[in-house]
């Protein structure tokens, strides 16, 4: 034990060594917007000489990041020096002969360090390349990608036209890519006039007609026919409609009856069709094969919204509880083909929030849709998929980790914080009660149904 102790105490003042070790060699390098603490000015750029780009530190970043840069005959005039990273122009803040210190621009893509010393006419006197590359890491950012209203976000069109006049956008609660379409064709629903269908080789949006009350899903068999549900008042009424492929989404076979229906979505593989009616509080299955009807798992409330995402491989679903502020999880027993029972994933049942944090230490505010994207930091593990949901009355895009942890992705968070913001994921960007939630693998970003913004707002990486 003595022994222990006696290392574990060596291995920290080693570590605090090397800590402030650390502190020392970076107070070297810079200090502030300086590089040296001593504010020695370096030696003064020659032009009988070449310049030469030895390395920089960090290897990567995002815009903004603070790159060293270390060489020879760099001079010590800031106002002289001229670096481009990946071909952009980045901000000079020192130099002193053998090092600079500048900043990451926006857009490095190709990731060229170059060096240059100008005259007074700005033409280059002498330059250098690094033979290493930098990795830009992109920023995202929140855009507008289509909707727009007038006077003061208090009057809108609504309207079946081209990208640039489409009028906006009613009652946002789900959205969909039709799976076939190679993310071409991405549909929303809420009501009838809200059934929308973009069209992004024509760049066009269409409205879709169906005489249905009020369609709050849309989605795809396996066989690739659509399903859509009709939320009503009447428990003998077909509230599951499936619209075959190959009339082109026409032609309309009901399936069963279902009162105050706010979701229905096809299993990946198994063709069963799993909803929960508002008013009994249990998952309940429509197979498509047989046409049988069963209730297959007992939720905690009657009563309230729910809405289930299965994952992509189908092995569980995360079913949103809308009104408890909670998302649960199921799991699909293999050998049975039937549910198992639900238990609490993330968020305090009943008890409306906003907090990060894992499982129940998280807080949630009315969860809507939400979408597994799949996460390259994951690969080869057993789980590779994080879940981004629209958390509608905190005004952001939440990220459920596998293990249950909640953090916030987009939007600034809590039930004060809603408008309509383009900009930075975090500090910037503001929705109003987004609710509907897409991602593009096609495009490589999100589309985010803002619900009282009347706007398709869009999450991906800085043009």
């Amino acid at each position: 034990m003595v022994q222990e102790k006696k290392h574990v105490m060596s291995t920290a003042l080693l570590l605090r060594f090397f800590y402030v070790a650390t502190i020392v060699l970076l107070s070297s390098c810079y200090k502030g917007d300086i590089l040296d603490a001593d504010q020695d000015p370096g030696t003064p750029f020659n032009p009988n000489e070449e310049i030469f780009v030895e390395k920089f530190m960090p290897t990567d970043g995002r815009k903004g990041t603070r790159i060293l840069i270390y060489g020879r005959n760099f001079g010590n005039d800031p106002s002289k020096v001229k670096v481009t990273i990946g071909g952009q122009p980045s901000k000079v803040i020192s130099v002193k002969g053998e090092s600079l210190l500048c900043l990451c621009p926006s857009k490095a893509y190709d990731g060229d360090v170059k060096v240059a010393v100008i005259d007074e006419d700005n033409t280059e006197v002498k330059s250098g390349v690094c033979e290493a590359k930098f990795e830009y890491r992109f920023n995202y950012v929140v855009t507008t990608f289509l909707g727009a209203t007038y006077e003061n976000n208090t009057k809108w069109d609504v309207l079946a036209g081209p990208f640039d006049n489409c009028g906006a956008f009613e009652n946002m609660r789900w959205l969909k890519f039709d799976p076939n379409s190679g993310f071409d064709d991405l549909y929303w629903s809420g009501t009838k006039t809200a059934f929308r269908h973009v069209d992004f080789k024509k760049e066009y949006v269409d409205i879709m007609i169906t005489n249905l009350d009020e369609i709050d899903c849309v989605d795809f068999t396996p066989d690739g026919d659509m399903i859509l549900t009709d939320n009503h008042a009447s428990d003998t009424k077909t509230g599951i409609y499936l619209f075959t492929r190959e009339s082109g989404f026409t032609e309309r076979i009901s399936l069963c009856a279902a009162r105050g229906l706010r979701n229905a979505v096809a299993h990946p593989t198994n063709r069963k069709i799993y909803f929960t009616p508002y008013h009994h509080g249990q998952i309940e299955t429509y197979n498509l094969d047989t046409g049988e009807v069963l209730a297959e798992a007992t939720l905690p409330h009657t009563r309230t919204e729910y809405k289930t995402i299965w994952h992509p491989l189908g092995k569980y679903a995360y079913v949103i509880f809308n009104g408890k502020h909670c998302i649960y999880r199921v799991d699909l027993n293999l050998e049975t083909n039937m549910l198992e029972s639900p238990y609490l994933m993330c968020g305090q049942e009943t008890v409306a929030g906003y907090q990060d944090g894992m499982g129940s230490g998280a807080k949630l505010a009315g969860p809507e849709q939400g979408i597994f994207v799949k996460n390259p930091e994951y690969a080869g593990q057993e789980e590779e998929y994080d879940f981004y949901f629209c958390d509608k009355d905190n005004h952001c895009i939440r990220i459920l980790t596998p293990e249950g942890r909640v953090t916030t992705y987009a939007g600034r968070g809590g039930g004060l914080t809603s408008g309509y913001v383009d900009g930075e994921l975090r500090t910037q960007a503001l929705f109003n009660k987004p609710a509907g939630i897409a991602y593009d693998e096609k495009r490589n970003c999100f589309y985010v149904g803002d619900m009282n913004n009347h706007r398709i707002r869009k999450i991906a990486p800085e043009e």
